[in-house]
């Protein structure tokens, strides 16, 4: 069949499931799973917990490889944190790499102006050149659209069993279970 592991293959099976819940969050698992595991908060920033059943336990690993190849489309700007998300087009880790001017949280709908465009003076000024090149490349998009979670490497923006096995044999040595996998046990 091809395959070089085994174990990145189950967590790149198990991100699919993720990936589910993250792009359908109001599906019947999906639900029950947020009522048990990240009532307030979201799959992608869910934590494994305690006492977490092996669905959970299984599903919080393979969510690390849609950690490492997902990223933010930009619409809006209003839900995404310019320095805690990662929505740069570079995928070295999709974040950007200057370090914050002031504390607190900021969101990439902050940098642009009334018409819509780039604040393209005030990038230019907080940010490293890399950094202001990646954000200012950019397509805009409209206000009144929600910002989305894309796959970064399939055209499309959705994810694949087979680009998340890539994602995760690049990334054996980093994406590693806290406990065995399933598969593993």
């Amino acid at each position: 069949m091809g395959f070089q592991d085994l174990g990145c293959f189950n967590q790149s099976l198990l991100a699919k499931q993720g990936w589910r819940l993250i792009i359908n969050p109001d599906s019947l698992v999906g639900k029950f799973l947020k009522a048990g595991y990240f009532l307030n908060g979201d799959f992608l920033n869910a934590i494994k917990g305690k006492h977490a059943s092996l669905v959970w336990r299984s599903l919080v690993w393979g969510k690390e490889i849609i950690k490492k190849g997902s990223r933010w489309r930009v619409r809006s700007g209003m839900d995404i944190d310019i320095f805690k998300d990662r929505w740069l087009p570079e995928p070295s880790n999709f974040q950007v790499t200057t370090p914050p001017i002031l504390p607190g949280t900021f969101k990439v709908a902050m940098m642009r102006l009334n018409n819509g465009e780039w604040n393209k003076a005030l990038i230019e000024y907080l940010f490293n050149v890399e950094d202001a090149k990646d954000i200012l490349s950019l397509p805009i998009g409209y206000f009144d659209h929600d910002d989305v979670l894309l796959w970064h490497f399939k055209k499309d923006g959705d994810y694949t069993v087979k680009n998340g096995y890539k994602v995760a044999l690049e990334n054996r040595g980093f994406v590693e279970p806290s406990k065995p996998g399933p598969i593993q046990q």
